[in-house]
């Protein structure tokens, strides 16, 4: 039952996604479409309560969706057995990724120089 409360909270951070996504489409259909807006007495727009709903729909719909449910259920219990990195594992990983990162740019931008000079000279007759 303690993973079902992490999927809870997926579900309602998904659907809040879900919601910002919708509303700034449809907000751009809505202009694109030149659909009449609400009067300012209104505290939202349509297009944001139409967001708002099918946000909501999708959300409580992959919530009670029995195989979708067991499988964030299972995904859950599998992150559960992950054995993260501690910080200074993290900080001396992301120091030698960058490192070597440089280390490739480096190379890349000598090898570009000598093969643009080289270009250059050929095609300069």
């Amino acid at each position: 039952m303690e993973t079902q409360r992490w999927v809870n909270l997926g579900l309602i951070l998904g659907g809040g996604l879900v919601f910002l996504f919708l509303s700034r489409l449809l907000a751009e259909v809505w202009m694109l479409a030149a659909l009449p807006q609400w009067g300012t007495d209104m505290p939202v727009s349509p297009e944001v309560l139409i967001a708002f709903f099918l946000a909501v729909s999708v959300a409580i719909t992959t919530r009670y969706w029995s195989q979708a449910n067991r499988f964030f259920n299972e995904v859950v219990v599998e992150l559960a057995k992950v054995t993260w990195p501690v910080r200074k594992e993290t900080v001396s990983s992301s120091g030698v990724v960058l490192a070597l990162v440089g280390v490739a740019a480096l190379l890349l931008a000598f090898l570009d120089f000598v093969w643009g000079t080289m270009a250059r000279q050929v095609f300069s007759f």
